[in-house]
């Protein structure tokens, strides 16, 4: 870096900040007094055995490197003082942060953060004896980027620093503002109602997101945080309680983006479900709640400032110049993270065309498969056009549990079907109603008739609902609860009228013919309703009997609705969105045909190199054919193959692995100061992305049966091609007995773990043949199984 460009960023950090969450407002902190450091020692004070080893570190070190003044958190002057504005001084006036990570505690998490949000160079060290914590930070992976510096004792460790004392900081990107989605939220794993008031407030607000999930993305890494935290104006992580599952990698997450954030100026909120022990770096300025109603209490001024600091955009930025390779933008990951700018590079695919046409009613894939794209490029192409009525409705699927727990469980098979059409038929009659009141009032004046007929909706779909305006979740709990509430009051519930009136609580029809009513009225051509999530959270290939009914259901609501409104000359296209395993189990051999689905499959690279040609091509001033535009950027092999080939071939085939993996050698590339993604910047990448891949393999298993979670474990060090017998030896060293190898290895063939080795030239993979097992192995007697590429660097499989 050119030195007036660091001369800006350290008159920039060593400046009071105009925005620091403990004053809420302007930094109240002088820094005049504040001591210079060249390293500043960061470490939690247990355990002792590793702490006494950093500090025995630290004197060797300052010792061996002459003048020079290290330093760490110990020796600040904090009595009397907010011990997190002493360590942000101590942060401002280092050159270096020296920062252990041998175990997961979340204050060092916070402050490495605060580090890397200042520009500062980080260098994580870690016992690599010391196992407590190692599979929470493999599931965290936030510090992977940077590299770990190893030690088992004090005399190495000081050694080692001093060697790596001068490497630079990582050159990490600070996009500008995304004006369109200006808020960036970490969601909890679970989907508390905590969870939903929060992103039912935030959509009243009128606030446009982009979020984290966990169910959709394994790990989030550095280069993703960075790119997240710089383009939001705020950032808002829910922490969830301790004795909840993944509590601690998720709360440590949180730790680190709250901090990122804070550094960077930006308004931060840590919302806290249920009273907990705080973190001392931070405990300040973290709002509880033990009531979900309170949230949007708690949300109230982070909103405001959000939206001040969105109004007034003046913000001090610090524009660094860009080399060609790092203004590239492959976009986010999750298409809900982006859908206005999906209109820009997504590839329509043939499944696409016969969605548009009106000719499925499911689309069908795996996720990271592009299911959201074709939700929200079908979105996008109809809600502008006035005869189209467009409703894009994702569920959380707690509510769903609690239906059941409290009223399914307690009918026969064929009274929870009733109940459960009758259920989806109300919902999304009122969610059309919600749709017309909120969004046609203006329309409804363009002729007398589509204005009496409006009225007759806004009158029969009742003003009295508490939740009329919030989020579709939150009316869909408020149904829940209602109907939740109504069986206590129905002692038995035996034919058409229980269910009418536990489900309804009221005659729907004239609701259902006011509907029908001003759509024609209005000269509406179509209604398009698109639904997706409903299988979030259910496990892969172990969904419950009540979810595949859950799901029936729907549809069989859905073909009832399109011929009450084809009978009034409206079209109705009804959508929904759902994953390969949920397909297989959904229809009986009698039903098929009634649902036609599109499979979405990505066997063609062709269509790969569109994706990634459409995404380079719109940040960057290229122009010419794929191979043109990736060899600018990329080295054309990896040993003696090509080198996209090599990236494809080592994923699993979906968009989403694809993006991540070619995002992931860019990191690499541009954290290296490298002008092109070399072949060592591939390898290294093709690690990252390994780790990811076995660790979302692990949690799929996990969510199946917690005792297979460590399944994948078994291979470490394994061959790629291995035997049956050999398997089966591996998943007793899992401790998975006999009776379970069949049920592990289908697991494991259908996720794409194993596949089916054919030859040196053939391997076959589940989603070649549509997760279709029995076509996979067909024409094979005996085979050998093989471990498939994405995880073989993780594994350290041997050739």
């Amino acid at each position: 870096m050119d030195q007036p460009i660091k001369d800006e960023l350290l008159a920039h950090i060593r400046t009071p900040p105009a925005l620091c969450e403990y004053s809420s407002g302007p930094c109240d902190q002088s820094f005049a007094e504040a001591r210079t450091s060249y390293g500043l020692f960061l470490y939690p004070s247990e355990p002792s055995i590793i702490a006494h080893i950093v500090e025995a570190a630290l004197k060797e070190t300052s010792l061996l490197s002459g003048d020079q003044n290290w330093t760490s958190w110990k020796h600040l002057d904090v009595p009397g003082q907010i011990i997190f504005c002493q360590i942000c001084k101590a942060l401002r006036f280092t050159k270096l942060v020296v920062a252990d990570v041998s175990t997961l505690n979340f204050n060092v998490l916070f402050e490495i953060g605060y580090a890397l949000g200042l520009g500062l160079n980080v260098i994580p060290i870690r016992d690599t004896t010391y196992l407590r914590d190692k599979r929470l930070f493999e599931e965290l992976g936030l510090l992977d980027t940077l590299g770990y510096l190893d030690f088992q004792n004090s005399e190495s460790l000081a050694q080692a620093l001093i060697q790596r004392k001068e490497s630079p900081a990582p050159s990490l990107l600070r996009p500008s503002v995304n004006t369109e989605q200006p808020l960036y939220i970490v969601k909890s794993p679970v989907q508390t109602d905590g969870m939903v008031r929060l992103l039912s407030t935030v959509k009243k607000a009128a606030l446009k997101f982009r979020s984290f999930d966990l169910q959709e993305t394994p790990r989030l890494s550095l280069h993703e945080a960075f790119k997240q935290v710089f383009s939001s104006y705020g950032v808002l992580v829910h922490l969830i309680a301790d004795d909840r599952a993944n509590a601690k990698t998720h709360n440590g997450r949180c730790a680190f983006i709250a901090g990122l954030a804070m550094a960077s100026g930006r308004h931060v909120l840590m919302l806290q479900e249920a009273d907990a022990a705080r973190p001392i770096d931070y405990r300040d300025i973290i709002r509880s709640y033990s009531d979900s109603a309170k949230v949007p209490e708690l949300l109230l001024p982070f909103i405001r400032g959000v939206v001040g600091m969105f109004q007034n955009s003046k913000m001090v930025r610090l524009s660094l110049p860009q080399k060609p390779l790092e203004k590239l933008d492959l976009g986010d990951l999750a298409a809900e993270n982006e859908v206005r700018a999906l209109n820009s590079y997504f590839v329509p695919t043939g499944q696409y065309y016969e969605v548009r046409r009106g000719h499925a009613r499911l689309v069908v894939g795996r996720k990271g498969a592009g299911k959201s794209a074709i939700f929200y490029s079908i979105h996008n192409e109809f809600v502008h056009n006035r005869a189209h009525l467009v409703l894009d409705l994702k569920p959380d699927g707690h509510q769903f549990t609690k239906l059941k727990e409290a009223v399914l469980l307690e009918l026969s098979p064929g009274l929870q079907q009733h109940v459960l059409t009758a259920f989806w038929n109300y919902l999304l009659l009122m969610e059309i109603a919600h749709k017309i009141v909120h969004e046609e009032y203006a329309a409804s004046f363009q002729n007398p008739r589509s204005r009496e007929a409006y009225l007759k909706v806004v009158e029969k779909y009742g003003s009295d609902r508490g939740t009329e305006q919030g989020d579709f979740s939150e009316r869909l709990l408020r149904l829940v609860n209602d109907i939740v509430t109504r069986r206590k009051d129905i002692l038995k519930i035996a034919g058409t009228a229980e269910v009418t009136e536990l489900v309804y609580g009221q005659d729907i029809r004239p609701l259902s013919d006011a509907l029908s009513e001003y759509l024609a009225a209005a000269r509406k051509e179509d209604i398009w309703l698109l639904f997706d999530d409903l299988d979030k959270g259910w496990p892969v290939r172990a969904a419950t009997q009540e979810d595949i009914l859950l799901l029936k259901c729907l549809l069989e609501a859905t073909r009832k609705l399109q011929k009450q409104f084809e009978s009034r000359g409206i079209n109705f296209h009804g959508v929904v969105f759902i994953r390969n395993d949920i397909y297989q189990l959904v229809l009986d051999p009698a039903d098929r045909g009634k649902d036609t689905p599109v499979q979405l499959d990505w066997n063609d690279a062709e269509l790969f190199k569109d994706i990634l040609l459409k995404r380079i091509k719109q940040n960057a001033s290229i122009s010419g054919d794929f191979d043109f535009v990736w060899r600018t950027f990329v080295e054309s092999h990896v040993g003696s193959e090509e080198s996209f080939s090599y990236i494809l071939n080592r994923t699993l085939m979906r968009p989403r692995d694809v993006l991540r993996l070619v995002r992931g050698c860019i990191d690499v590339a541009v954290n290296r100061g490298h002008e092109k993604v070399s072949q060592a910047d591939i390898w290294h990448a093709e690690k990252i992305f390994s780790d990811d891949a076995f660790l979302d393999i692990r949690l799929e298993l996990k969510d199946i049966n917690p005792r297979y979670v460590d399944v994948p474990y078994a291979f470490i060090g394994s061959g790629a091609t291995i035997s049956r017998t050999d398997v089966e030896y591996l998943l007793l060293d899992a401790n998975i007995e006999p009776e379970e190898h069949e049920r592990v290895i289908e697991l494991l063939l259908w996720f794409g773990f194993l596949g089916i080795y054919v030859s040196a030239d053939m391997e076959r993979y589940s989603y070649q043949f549509q997760y279709d097992l029995k076509k996979m192995q067909s024409g094979l007697r005996q085979f050998a199984y093989c471990i498939h590429p994405s995880f073989r660097a993780s594994l350290g499989t041997k050739p």
